[in-house]
């Protein structure tokens, strides 16, 4: 009878073991689907990042700072930036009646509110953008525990609670609904006409490819200031979830390190969502 018990165990262990298994080379296959998806505008990001950092080398040890005083982390920032202005400080949203400008792509109602205009943020440098990027997130401190959140304070102006599955847009059926989602359905990775954190994780992390993908802090030693030499180094993915909310106070250390661009292969770049603020 023992002998059948442990033959019951160890055949559970390892039917547990295959299925972990196959799940993470199922996540590692979309990762690497995303990559490809999203690897012009990664490249693009990754050229004018370098840019803005030679130019305004004081940029990340402020990012840093905002990051901290706001509770969340700065490769969630950067990621955000990457997705919405691919760190061209005076980027503007070229359709026709659109206003959002800047790095975080700020619309004319929104720069009021911050006692500023549209025009002013893309006459501003990198730096003093920061400063207005963290006015925007103050209202949201406490909240902004996952790269999904940091996105979904951007992408809709509050934060939904809820796991990766959560639909972020449309939220109902109600015309304002459908017109959010109508604009930002680049965003519908799987095209199932609804948009979730998951996918607002993926692709801010598929653009910007800040920090590591892990679903479980990595202990790192502790640095000062962030070097440059630092910033330039690719880095591999080697986990299994984009959303995971790693608590803000985790301490990685002042590396962002990125994924290698040239590992990826190249693909004709796809239509840039229109995101409705």
């Amino acid at each position: 009878m023992r002998w059948l018990i442990l033959i019951n165990a160890t055949a559970f262990l390892l039917f547990m073991a295959s299925t972990a298994h196959a799940q993470e080379m199922t996540q590692q296959s979309h990762l690497s689907s995303l990559f490809a998806r999203t690897e012009a505008r990664a490249r693009e990001a990754r050229r004018n990042f370098d840019r803005l950092i030679a130019n305004h080398p004081e940029f990340l040890p402020e990012l840093q700072q905002v990051a901290a005083r706001l509770g969340t982390r700065p490769e969630w920032l950067l990621n955000v930036m990457a997705c919405e202005s691919s760190f061209v400080a005076s980027a503007r949203n070229p359709l026709p009646g659109q206003t959002a400008s800047g790095l975080l792509q700020i619309i004319r109602q929104t720069a009021l509110s911050l006692g500023t205009t549209t025009t002013a943020i893309r006459r501003m440098n990198p730096v003093a953008q920061l400063r207005l990027v963290e006015k925007y997130f103050v209202p949201f401190k406490g909240q902004l525990n996952s790269l999904a959140d940091v996105y979904l304070a951007v992408f809709r102006g509050f934060i939904v609670n809820g796991g990766p599955e959560t639909v972020v847009a449309p939220l109902n059926n109600s015309a304002k609904e459908r017109q959010a989602y109508s604009l930002n359905k680049g965003l519908d990775l799987n095209r199932d006409r609804r948009i979730t954190k998951d996918e607002l994780a993926k692709v801010a992390f598929g653009v910007g490819r800040f920090g590591g993908v892990q679903i479980v802090a990595e202990a790192r030693p502790e640095v000062n200031e962030p070097q440059q030499k630092e910033i330039s180094e690719p880095m591999r993915f080697r986990a299994t979830s984009l959303y995971f909310a790693i608590p803000a106070s985790t301490n990685y250390g002042a590396k962002f390190p990125l994924v290698d661009l040239d590992r990826a292969p190249a693909v004709i770049p796809k239509t840039r969502s229109t995101y409705i603020r």
